[in-house]
C-alpha cells in the first residue's frame, strides 16, 4: 500500500511538472528571458521578458505566426535570431513584430524616462502568405483573397515615437543580417508580395541598417521615419550593404528626417529604388548623402523631395526603361518617363557628380518605347530646386542627360 501511494505521488510530480513546462507565465521585471525554441506561444512572452529586463534574448527554432507578436519597448531589447525562421500564416493581418513605445506600459520596471537602445540580428522572414495591408502602394494589384484590414503589415515595425504625448522611447538601433521574403516564388513581381513591408522604423534618434536581404516586397523593403509632431525625433539614418529585389519601394526616408546615408546598397527590379519623401508640406529633410550603390532595372532609382544639402556621388545606374514590376510602362508620379536621378525642391548646397546613367543595351524595339532622363531637377511643395552642382556623371543610350523642369 505504502509503495502504491509513493508511485503514485511521483506520477502526479511528473505529470505536474510536464503541466507546468508549457503554461506560459505572465512577463515580470527580473526574470530572465527564456529561448521558446520554436514554440510560437511562448515568442511573445520571450520578447516581453527581454526588454522589461534589457538582458540579451536568442531565438532559435521555426515560428508560425498568425497573429501580431506585440512588445511594448521598456528597457533595451537586444536580440540575436541567427538561424531563426518566422514564417506567416495565410490568417496573419497586419504586423508580424511590431516593438511600440506606450504611454503607460514603456514606463513599467522602472523604465521611465529610459532611452531603449534596439538591437535585432538574423533571422529569415517570409510573409509570402500573410494578407497584404490596406494602404500598399496600388492597391488593385492587389490579388482577390489576399486584402487585408490592417494599416500596416511589416516583418520588424519598431515605433520609438509616442504621438499620443509627442515623446520618445528608442535611442539607437541596429537591425542586421536579416532575410525578408515576401513571395512564394523567386520571379514574382512585387504585387504578388504577402504583408507590406520589411523593416519599418519610426522615431528613433540613431538607427543603422545593414547587410540585410530582401525578396520580393510589396511596398518598401526599409521605411525610416522621424516621429513627433514636427519630426524632431529620427535623424542619423545609416542604411548600407543591403540587397533588395523586386519591390515598389527599396529604401526611403520620410517626414523630414535629418543627416540621412544611404551607401553601397544593391537593388534590382525596382520601381523605386532610394529615396527622400517629404509626405507633410513643408517637412524638409537636411544633409542627405547618397553614394556607392548599384541599382538596376528601376523607373525612379534615385529621388529626393524637398531636403536641403544634399550628395549623390559614385552611384550606378543601369537598365533605365526595362521592364520594372511587370509592367512594361513607367510606373511614376511625375509622368511616363523613367528618372535615373530626381532632384525634387532641393536646396542648399547640392552635388550630384561621378555617376554613371546607362538606358536599355540590346533591346531595340524597347528602347524607342521608353522615355529616359538621366538627372532630372523640378519644384516640390512650392521649392524651386536650387544651388545644384551637376558634373562628371556618365550617360549613356537615355533621351535627355539633363533635364531640367
Amino acid at each position: 500500500m505504502i509503495k502504491t501511494f509513493t508511485k503514485l505521488l511521483g506520477t502526479c510530480a511528473t505529470l505536474s511538472l510536464i503541466t507546468m513546462s508549457g503554461v506560459s507565465h505572465a512577463a515580470d521585471c527580473s526574470s530572465n528571458p527564456v529561448n521558446p525554441n520554436g514554440n510560437t506561444s511562448q515568442l511573445q512572452n520571450a520578447l516581453q521578458q527581454a526588454t522589461n529586463t534589457g538582458k540579451a534574448l536568442r531565438l532559435t527554432g521555426t515560428y508560425y505566426i498568425s497573429s501580431d507578436t506585440k512588445v511594448y519597448l521598456k528597457k533595451d531589447l537586444v536580440v540575436d535570431a541567427t538561424g531563426a525562421k518566422f514564417i506567416a500564416t495565410s490568417n496573419l493581418d497586419g504586423d508580424m513584430f511590431s516593438f511600440d513605445a506606450h504611454t503607460t506600459k514603456s514606463n513599467e520596471c522602472n523604465s521611465a524616462n529610459t532611452l531603449a537602445n534596439f538591437t535585432w540580428k538574423g533571422g529569415d522572414f517570409n510573409m509570402a502568405n500573410a494578407k497584404v495591408s490596406k494602404v500598399v502602394p496600388i492597391t488593385s494589384k492587389t490579388p482577390a483573397g489576399r486584402e487585408g484590414t490592417a494599416s500596416t503589415a511589416d516583418a520588424l515595425s519598431i515605433r520609438g515615437a509616442n504621438n499620443s504625448n509627442n515623446t520618445n522611447k528608442v535611442n539607437v538601433l541596429l537591425i542586421e543580417n536579416i532575410t525578408f521574403t515576401g513571395t512564394k516564388n523567386s520571379n514574382d513581381p512585387y504585387y504578388l508580395a504577402g504583408g507590406d513591408s520589411g523593416i519599418l522604423m519610426t522615431g528613433t534618434l540613431k538607427a543603422t541598417i545593414r547587410n540585410n536581404k530582401f525578396y520580393g516586397v510589396r511596398d518598401a523593403a526599409v521605411y525610416l521615419s522621424a516621429g513627433g509632431d514636427r519630426g524632431q525625433y529620427g535623424d542619423h539614418f545609416t542604411i548600407s550593404n543591403n540587397h533588395v529585389e523586386r519591390a515598389y519601394d527599396a529604401f526611403t526616408s520620410k517626414r523630414g528626417a535629418d543627416n540621412i546615408k544611404m551607401n553601397n546598397n544593391t537593388m534590382d527590379d525596382v520601381i523605386v529604388g532610394l529615396s527622400i519623401k517629404r509626405v507633410y508640406d513643408g517637412w524638409t529633410a537636411t544633409n542627405v548623402k547618397i553614394l556607392n550603390n548599384t541599382i538596376t532595372n528601376a523607373v525612379r532609382p534615385i529621388s529626393v523631395e524637398r531636403a536641403n544639402n544634399v550628395t549623390i556621388t559614385g552611384n550606378h545606374i543601369s537598365g533605365l526603361g526595362a521592364v520594372v514590376g511587370g509592367s512594361t510602362r513607367a510606373t511614376n508620379i511625375y509622368g511616363q518617363q523613367y528618372e535615373g536621378i530626381a532632384l525634387n525642391g532641393v536646396q542648399g548646397t547640392n552635388l550630384v557628380s561621378g555617376n554613371t546613367i546607362k538606358g536599355i543595351t540590346g533591346v531595340a524595339s524597347r528602347e524607342s518605347e521608353t522615355t529616359t532622363w538621366g538627372i532630372v531637377t523640378r519644384e516640390e511643395d512650392g521649392r524651386e530646386t536650387t544651388g545644384d552642382t551637376i558634373t562628371n556623371n556618365t550617360f549613356s543610350k537615355l533621351d535627355k542627360w539633363v533635364k531640367r523642369l
